[in-house]
């Protein structure tokens, strides 16, 4: 069986193809080249920037945890010194208290028991 294109039939097509792809300009320009691989720098760079916003924010978001913390930290401190200071005053007012009736007793061990007609008559009459 014998082919139905000659060989000297199919060459001119195919030059005929090469050179429309050269005339075409099938492939991407160099400057076509350079704008597609400034807009991929910029959508990486775009992507980058919400990352580090999306870090920015969820460190905020810390701090503002952490001083509510240390502020919650700060006012339990205080309401314990509060509860601290009123117990050390109800003490030193116990103290007191307990001196002022360890003096009045010794006033009473001290003092002679004596009787109320004893008492009148141990006053020096004019």
């Amino acid at each position: 069986m014998k082919s139905t294109h000659s060989p000297r039939a199919i060459a001119p097509v195919g030059l005929f193809i090469a050179m429309a792809v050269v005339l075409a300009g099938c492939g991407p320009s160099q400057k076509e080249i350079q704008a597609q691989q400034a807009e991929a720098a910029a959508l990486r760079a775009e992507a980058s920037a919400e990352r580090a916003e999306k870090a920015a924010n969820n460190a905020m978001i810390a701090a503002q945890k952490a001083k509510a913390a240390a502020d919650k930290a700060a006012r339990s401190v205080e309401d314990a010194t509060r509860e601290l200071n009123k117990a050390s005053d109800k003490l030193e007012q116990l103290r007191k208290w307990e001196a002022a009736r360890m003096r009045t007793r010794a006033r009473k061990k001290a003092a002679p028991q004596a009787k109320p007609s004893e008492a009148a008559s141990a006053t020096p009459s004019p």
